[in-house]
């Protein structure tokens, strides 16, 4: 065995049905690990190892081999049995998980083996992925690719081990989520175990009718469509329905009550009901629909890179960047609250902004959208939202999440919000001590993260609260939270972040005072309408100024960008290296500061730079770590472990990125410090922003002056974080190219 073999984790599979043999193959395939396989079935295992699938079988208990990863891919009533085979080769650190629809049985049965002590390295998991045949020979390498892994930590569970099973998942394209047992197995009584027990009894009914053969030779696609996975493996699913009883009957008695309504809808001729309820499914159809495109979208986008060459020349020109993302977001859900009709123009057309206009259309509020991209919105009130008929898909958006999960914690009903993988490994626990303590009610997974499952709050107090980070994403949820409920606030902040929901809510009457470090805050019993002209998006004009700081000749003019002072620790801090800056046309828009700013080549030096900027800059030290990467001397970046819970570990990837790239960077714990190379340029290669648009963006300003191209992988998303991309940077000279 080599060295790299022998580094991979030993995989033990024991089962090698579809889901078993198919996980065998994609990790085999993605190099990810060392697999073994076993089947009581005589002869699939030899047949396994014959396709490739597996490295090597294993043919009894006897022979078992040491291994770091149990999946149980045997049929749920089985696990017990299996479990308690194997226990004597398990070791302290082993990892445990399987692939089983019903949890609260599988938990069970790892209970009868191993008592209430469960092994710290047991996770439950579950992958949303099947197909039409079964067996070892209908394995597929693909099975997994952009369906969803659902994993149910316990509280015993170790995040190594939650980390490890993630990582393994991942490696054969699958998107790990993570819920509680108990709402996992409710969750699939009501989207797959039902729609199985309706599709067999279904068929049965009509298989019994006297003139069957008619029937079924006129039915039409629709017949076919819906009653497809009757032809499901019978016994597995007399398994599953044995095994998940409570939940799968909990949803049946309801969908039997609601099938009585429609019976006596229909016996009455009552339109209005059929017509209620039809609504109702298409537009939470219609949203199932757009959760599947966004994740296709998603998936195929970061999968994209961008080839980026050395400029060509100066930067030049004028441009006037999108709408400001963070501004945008609390706009939309401010003007939702108010009361009346209220005119947004310049909303950002990004998708994380999207993401916050369709959950509020979930919500109840109509949006409309003008084709000279002003949007209007029909407001409802502070407690006039209606609850949505599923769970809030929010992409990857941590604002979109944090946000509405204030609003939502002092609204009149239950809401869950849920994200794709990346926003489902973010804190939220940050959240939910600060909206306890105001009367909220949140729950979160073990780990403390999404899915957010929210009960309307009880008994509202006031606040006074120290947040332990400067976040102003935990304090805008704690303000629309304590705005909804109607109750005062009083908030410390450790430094300063971004205030534009103060500013915001300040120009639609509420009262804030600032104590020093400490907000106060008492909420206006309504709002009125907003009529905002959105700044541009800070964020997005620093790439272009820290570019053209890098860029000979260049000569770069920024119009109508968000100068808010909570925003301009890049600003500040790239003046203090030496960068040329103009700042003109000062004005009030909205309540924020907009200005046009003018940027020029200028050589850099290095600075030190402490805690208390990185509320003010927390988005672009990406960029600046680039920047000090070709200043002259050295620099120091402190208090940035924040950077590690974005997109992606943003220090990681940037380090990473660097390195390859020649820098001379070094990351300790939360402070990064950067030697300089001035007059050298830093050399070309292939770098990995892991679908981070800020990693891209930082690494696209680093190959402005590389010796050869760079080629950024898996960068796609670029194009949904920056509307209008492609069309920016060849207006101002970037040479720059998407492939997919």
């Amino acid at each position: 065995m080599t060295q790299a073999t022998s580094a991979l984790p030993r995989v033990l599979i024991v089962g090698l049905g579809l889901i078993g043999a198919s996980f065998a193959k994609a990790l085999r395939l993605s190099r990810s690990a060392q697999v073994f396989g076993m089947d009581a079935q005589p002869g699939v295992a030899e047949r396994a190892l014959e396709l490739g699938i597996i490295d090597a079988r294993v043919d009894s208990i006897e022979t078992v081999p040491e291994f770091d990863v149990l999946l149980l891919a045997v049929p749920v009533l089985a696990m017990g049995s299996v479990l308690r085979s194997l226990q004597p080769y398990l070791r302290a650190d082993t990892v445990i998980s399987d692939v089983g629809s019903v949890k609260g049985r599988v938990v069970d049965a790892a209970r009868e083996v191993f008592g209430d002590d469960l092994p710290a390295g047991f996770v439950p998991g579950h992958p949303i992925a099947g197909a039409e045949r079964s067996g070892v020979d209908a394995a597929k390498a693909d099975l997994f690719d952009r369906h969803l892994l659902i994993l149910t930590p316990l509280p015993s569970s170790d995040p190594a081990a939650v980390a490890l099973l993630t990582r393994l998942w991942q490696a054969v394209g699958a998107e790990v989520v993570s819920m509680s047992v108990a709402r996992h197995d409710e969750v699939l009584a009501a989207t797959s175990h039902l729609p199985h027990l309706l599709a067999f009894s279904l068929v049965d009914t009509l298989a019994r009718e006297s003139d069957n053969r008619e029937i079924f030779r006129y039915a039409a696609g629709g017949f076919r469509d819906f009653t497809r996975i009757a032809a499901s493996d019978p016994t597995m699913w007399h398994d599953v329905f044995l095994a998940n009883r409570d939940a799968t009957l909990g949803v049946l008695r309801r969908f039997q009550s609601d099938l009585e309504n429609l019976a006596g809808a229909i016996e009455r001729g009552e339109g209005k009901t059929l017509l209620d309820v039809f609504g109702r499914a298409k537009s939470a159809r219609d949203y199932f629909t757009q959760i599947l495109q966004s994740r296709q979208r998603h998936s195929d986008d970061t999968r994209r890179n961008l080839i980026v060459a050395p400029a060509p020349a100066g930067l030049q020109g004028t441009l006037a960047v999108p709408g400001d993302r963070s501004i945008s977001h609390r706009a939309v859900i401010l003007a939702a609250l108010a009361e009346g009709d209220s005119h947004i123009r310049g909303f950002g057309e990004n998708d994380d902004n999207r993401t916050t206009l369709e959950a509020l259309r979930k919500l109840g509020v109509v949006i409309d959208e003008a084709d000279d991209g002003e949007i209007r919105v029909q407001g409802r009130g502070l407690t006039g939202l209606q609850a949505p008929d599923s769970p809030l898909y929010l992409g990857q958006s941590a604002t979109s999440m944090r946000l509405l999960a204030g609003v939502l914690s002092a609204q009149p009903f239950a809401s869950e919000l849920i994200g794709d993988a990346s926003l489902n490994q973010r804190p939220m626990a940050r959240l939910q001590v600060p909206l306890a303590e105001l009367g909220a009610h949140l729950e979160l997974t073990a780990s403390g993260t999404a899915p957010i499952l929210i009960q309307p709050g009880q008994q509202w107090q006031p606040l006074d609260y120290d947040l332990p980070m400067a976040s102003a994403q935990v304090k805008s949820a704690i303000l629309l939270a304590a705005l909804c409920a109607g109750v005062p606030v009083r908030l410390t902040e450790p430094a300063p972040s971004r205030d534009h929901t103060e500013r915001l809510l300040a120009e639609l009457g509420c009262r804030l005072e600032s104590r020093g470090n400490a907000l106060v805050f008492a909420p206006a019993s309504q709002l009125p309408p907003l009529n905002l002209d959105v700044p541009g998006d800070f964020s997005l004009a620093a790439v272009h100024l820290a570019a053209a700081t890098l860029v000979p000749g260049s000569d770069l003019t920024l119009t109508s960008v968000g100068v808010n002072p909570s925003r301009l620790g890049f600003l500040d801090i790239l003046k203090d290296m030496g960068g040329s800056v103009v700042m003109s046309n000062i004005r009030d828009q909205g309540g924020e500061p907009v200005a046009d700013l003018r940027v020029r080549c200028a050589p850099l030096k290095g600075g030190s730079y402490g805690t208390h900027l990185s509320g003010r800059t927390i988005d672009e030290f990406p960029l600046l770590f680039v920047l000090a990467a070709l200043a002259d001397g050295e620099s120091c970046f402190a208090g940035l472990g924040e950077l590690r819970f974005k997109e992606s570990d943003r220090l990681t990837r940037m380090l990473e990125g660097l390195r390859l790239l020649g820098a001379d960077i070094e990351v300790t714990d939360e402070d990064v410090r950067v030697r300089g190379r001035v007059g050298q340029p830093l050399d070309g290669g292939i770098v990995d922003c892991a679908g981070d648009p800020r990693v891209a963006l930082a690494f696209m300003v680093a190959a402005q002056v590389t010796r050869r191209p760079v080629i950024i992988r898996n960068a796609g998303r670029v194009l949904g974080a920056y509307p209008g991309f492609s069309a920016a940077v060849g207006q101002l000279g970037y040479a720059v190219t998407l492939e997919d």
